[in-house]
């Protein structure tokens, strides 16, 4: 007799069945991929975090802000979507926001 993969109670009905019910299938394959789904969600949590505050900036009719402004608004440098090279510098972007660096304290917001 075939038990379920999740609560291993017996299992009635297809030959093929694998689980007693939607829930144990649910909560099965949640189990077996909750590791690299806490990292994926991590990492987008971030990136909108970085994003909803760039965002602000730009509402707020602010095209250039300092990097200590940036820091406290929670602002974290290492949370990108892409590099754009330009020939004299780099902007990088999260989704379609952009910064570019002016001076050492200072960045440009960029909408692409």
């Amino acid at each position: 007799m075939k038990i379920c993969l999740n609560c291993k109670q017996p299992l009635f009905g297809r030959r093929d069945k694998k689980f007693c019910n939607d829930f144990c299938r649910n909560n099965y394959n949640n189990q077996l991929n909750r590791d690299r789904v806490e990292v994926v969600r991590n990492t987008n949590n971030r990136l909108r975090k970085n994003y909803r505050i760039l965002e602000k900036i730009i509402e707020a009719k602010k095209r250039s802000v300092s990097k200590t402004e940036l820091h406290f608004l929670d602002f974290d440098f290492n949370f990108i979507t892409e590099v754009v090279e330009t020939k004299t510098d780099s902007i990088r972007y999260v989704y379609d926001l952009g910064y570019q660096v002016l001076d050492t304290d200072t960045y440009l917001i960029l909408e692409k």
